[in-house]
């Protein structure tokens, strides 16, 4: 009969190796599953003019046209945002509401 030996100190490093390769990996898809646009999104409080009028994937009928967009509200509200994260934003908006190809 062949036990396990939870005292061992190889079955302890094994236990204690694949425990933790598993609560990174938790970690990195919870970390993965929030993209950086959303917070960009909530801090420039873009709710505040949209909530009225969704975002309409019509009115902005292109990828390149959304960024143009957000680079307007970026610049006449002055939310301080640099080009990487209107790209971002510009992103997160595509995958949440518009779904335009790039």
């Amino acid at each position: 009969m062949n036990t396990y030996n939870l005292y061992n100190p190889m079955n302890i490093a094994k236990f204690l190796s694949v425990t933790a390769l598993g609560l990174t990996s938790f970690f990195e898809m919870a970390y993965a599953s929030e993209h950086p646009g959303k917070a960009l999104h909530e801090s420039a409080n873009c709710m505040k003019c949209h909530a009225g009028k969704p975002y309409d994937p019509n009115k902005t009928d292109s990828y390149p046209k959304l960024v143009k967009a957000v680079t307007f509200c970026n610049e006449n509200l002055n939310t301080g945002m640099f080009e990487d994260e209107v790209e971002q934003l510009a992103d997160y908006l595509n995958e949440t509401y518009y779904h335009h190809s790039k």
